[in-house]
């Protein structure tokens, strides 16, 4: 009865054993159990498949293909202390390739407390290690590029437009460090008094043109940026980039002060007749005071008054066209302001009036008395009228040169008028005409009709760079020989602008 018992218990062990060796084999892990010194005793299944071992292989060996013991091994620890260690462990498995993998110990003791072996449990981590290591290659180069990209970057909080992160072209760009430029706002680039207005500007804009910002020395740069809006760790943010164009405008503003003083140039024989005016008033006056004094006879006060006056009046007159010409030749400081266009176009009529009346061109002017304000330089908007008026001009003189006659309606016209969006400026001329072969090449650098030395090739050029410049755009409609030009100048309107960008 005895054995029979016993025998039915050795038959269970044997089941359990069996079991546990089933379950011991199964578990999605690597199980490896170590003796003393440091030889793979027993395995599972996964580590088998994972490693290969040879029978009596050393862990080391088996694990990451070493020669000797690991510095830092935890199973040594486990036979030390007879605790559970941790580590994060990297070995080469069966087909080369490297496996990353989380070690856990435990001791296991004999019936009297004896540590005999250790056991090894290992998760493995590769595939969350290989996305670590992507990511951190994909930051490696995201930090490159954003590095080494020769334009200047700033990374923005959308809400304060503090600096986040920039990259190493915008400390040299701006000359500040990087320690300098980060947590500081980037409005702090910006004049003190525009801060308001780009704030708003550049949370609701993906362009902007021609900003004016200043460098740690308080040297002013233009540049141009564009803006972005994305997710930066669980925060939305802004990123900006800017290029310095602070030296094409330096060259522009050079062409353009050599069109203004070809322009000068031209106008130089009419500005002498409209000088020539007032002087010869003041001539006349003070010729009659001085002869009058010479032979010591009265003058009645009446007389004097009236002379006196006739010649404070010229006196000013002569001072308000030598005054025009010294602003109009003046460098622009290109600083857009609100304008009125009538009122430019009248000081353009004033500068150029007498060249048109040495000609006999008659100049018809009907404008819209309540024309609404535009954003752009009154220097350059006013060389852009006067340009229109020179070619005018020299179209007309240029078809009465090819007819070899005069016509008594030879005139320019302008209309000033708005719609819901622009302000529209229509020049209009009786001259040569411009065919459809060379509309489309009229406001290319230096292209000219005229004969040599007549035509620098840069009004026009220059005229359609500005206006585009400020949102607008320049038009011509083609014409038969001798039937003219129709240029329509649009602008937007100053109000439809600050709308848009949700005040000023």
């Amino acid at each position: 009865m005895i054995k029979e018992t016993e025998t039915i218990k050795d038959l269970d062990l044997k089941e359990v054993m069996k079991e546990y060796d089933n379950l011991f084999d199964l578990v999605p892990c690597l199980i490896t159990v170590h003796d003393r010194d440091y030889r793979i005793i027993k395995y599972n299944k996964e580590f088998k498949d994972k490693f290969a071992p040879e029978p009596g292989t050393f862990c080391y060996e088996a694990y990451k293909d070493r020669k000797r013991k690991c510095e830092n091994c935890p199973v040594e620890k486990t036979f030390k202390d007879g605790k559970s260690h941790y580590s994060e462990e990297k070995g080469v498995n069966k087909n080369n390739s490297t496996t990353y993998w989380i070690a856990k110990t435990a001791p296991i003791k004999n019936s009297k407390g004896e540590i005999v072996a250790a056991v090894e449990m290992n998760l493995d981590i590769t595939p969350s290690k290989q996305l670590e290591e992507q990511l951190k290659q994909s930051e490696e180069r995201y930090f490159s590029i954003f590095n080494n990209i020769p334009n200047p970057l700033f990374v923005l909080d959308y809400e304060t437009l503090v600096i986040i992160d920039c990259n190493i072209s915008a400390t040299a760009a701006y000359q500040y460090t990087r320690d300098n430029l980060i947590g500081r706002s980037f409005l702090d680039l910006f004049n003190a008094d525009e801060r308001e207005i780009f704030f708003t500007k550049i949370r609701s804009l993906s362009f902007i043109d021609k900003v004016k910002q200043a460098t740690k020395q308080g040297r002013n740069i233009y540049v141009d940026m564009w803006i972005s809006a994305y997710k930066y760790p669980e925060k939305k943010v802004l990123l900006v980039a800017s290029t310095d164009i602070t030296r094409r405008l330096e060259t522009e503003q050079q062409l353009i002060q050599a069109s203004k003083m070809a322009t000068l140039g031209v106008m130089a024989s009419g500005v002498a007749h409209e000088l020539n005016q007032p002087l010869s008033v003041i001539k006349t006056a003070s010729g009659f005071l001085l002869k009058k004094q010479r032979k010591q006879e009265p003058i009645d006060d009446a007389t004097l008054d009236t002379l006196i006056s006739k010649m404070d009046c010229n006196v000013d007159r002569a001072s308000n066209i030598i005054n025009h010409m010294r602003q109009f030749a003046r460098k622009s400081n290109m600083e857009l302001e609100l304008v009125q266009p009538n009122d430019i176009l009248k000081n353009a009529f004033d500068l150029f009036s007498q060249q048109l009346k040495v000609r006999e061109i008659e100049l018809v002017w009907e404008q819209e008395q309540r024309l609404p304000e535009v954003i752009a330089d009154p220097g350059q908007l006013e060389q852009v009228f006067i340009n229109f008026l020179v070619n005018s001009r020299d179209a007309i003189e240029e078809k009465r040169d090819g007819l070899g006659i005069k016509e008594g309606s030879d005139a320019i016209r302008i209309y000033t008028r708005s719609n819901e969006e622009n302000v529209i400026i229509e020049i209009i001329d009786t001259g040569i005409g411009i065919s459809a072969e060379i509309s489309d090449k009229i406001f290319e650098p230096f292209f000219t009709t005229k004969g040599v030395g007549k035509g620098t090739g840069l009004g026009l050029s220059i005229s359609y760079s500005f206006i585009e410049e400020i949102g607008g755009s320049i038009e011509v409609r083609p014409s038969a020989e001798n039937k003219g030009a129709f240029f329509t100048i649009s602008i937007p309107r100053a109000d439809r602008i600050m709308k848009n960008q949700g005040g000023r």
